[in-house]
């Protein structure tokens, strides 16, 4: 499939390495002295994403994230990755399997995930979110994933199935529901401050370079609040101490007033998130089994708690 891939483009001499298999298959492209982002849209074995794409075909939203891209990349706030045409001139490649496929830019420099978190490095995280969205503000009708009470019954839906599978027990079943009914309440009454979140940030999904940050992989970005992106990041965190500090670089760029107390809620969301895509390849994994308990004791029963007070 690369090889086919790497054909439709107008390369010179393209040598390909992969990095990571989710949603997509994606590759460093290397051709000369230029870098390039290449992906097959081809999710892993056993992932599902079903519920963040609903009925829509998966094409429509892959059209419409080079369209996004495109938009950020001409607003010019906030640095990006932006989309690369093909030997024909069109930004989607389809493969004789039916796969599609995109090239974008390559940004330099190295994700988070290794790197020392700091309160500074949290509040510059929070203003790059904060850049993000008044970008994604001015950028009207575009076809992405929603992220409101429908999700949330999908959402709901597939952790039934999960608990029935019995990929999860009946006890992280019920708490589970309890705040997705909690959360669902709540995307109903903010409907109105929807907004083009990211929707999967995490310290994967942002490069450092030479002292600034960008947000990478805009597959399932969609309409959502702010609250729900700061509580993607602060999962990944994994440190409710940090929430203050993310606060305040967020609404140091942007004039929206954040509610901390969705926070915590939104990162139990991105934690249910993680298990609806991924509970049936993981569930027989004894590392998955004793994380549940942890969520279980650590977000989704104090999370209940605080929404019920």
């Amino acid at each position: 499939m690369i090889e086919e891939a790497l054909k439709s483009y107008s390369f010179i001499q393209p040598e390909a390495v992969f990095i990571r298999h989710n949603e997509n298959m994606t590759y460093k492209i290397s051709d000369g002295d230029k870098n390039y982002l290449l992906r097959i849209h081809k999710a892993a074995e056993g992932l599902d994403f079903s519920t963040s794409y609903g009925d829509t075909p998966r094409q429509v939203f892959i059209e419409s994230e080079i369209e996004l891209l495109r938009r950020l990349h001409d607003i010019g706030s906030i640095k990006t990755q932006y989309p690369i045409k093909n030997a024909a001139g069109e930004y989607v490649t389809r493969l004789e399997s039916g796969d599609l496929v995109t090239v974008l830019s390559w940004l330099d420099g190295e994700d988070l995930v290794n790197s020392p978190i700091s309160e500074e490095l949290v509040c510059q995280i929070g203003q790059m979110i904060g850049t993000l969205h008044h970008a994604t503000a001015q950028i009207p009708d575009v076809k992405r994933c929603c992220y409101d009470e429908e999700y949330i019954v999908r959402m709901s839906n597939e952790i039934k199935k999960a608990c029935e599978a019995k990929h999860i027990e009946e006890h992280s079943y019920v708490l589970i529901e309890k705040v997705l009914n909690h959360i669902k309440r709540i995307l109903a009454d903010e409907k109105q401050n929807f907004i083009i979140i990211h929707a999967d940030l995490s310290k994967s999904n942002i490069i450092y370079d030479k002292g600034s940050l960008s947000p990478i992989d805009f597959s399932l970005s969609g309409y959502g609040i702010p609250e729900m992106e700061l509580g993607d990041i602060i999962c990944s965190l994994n440190k409710d101490e940090y929430i203050p500090s993310l606060v305040a670089g967020y609404e140091s760029r942007n004039n929206r007033n954040i509610n901390n107390a969705y926070i915590k809620a939104f990162s139990s969301l991105s934690i249910i998130g993680y298990i609806v895509i991924h509970h049936n390849k993981v569930y027989k994994d004894e590392t998955f089994v004793k994380a549940m308990s942890r969520w279980c004791n650590t977000f989704f029963e104090p999370v209940i708690k605080q929404l019920e007070e």
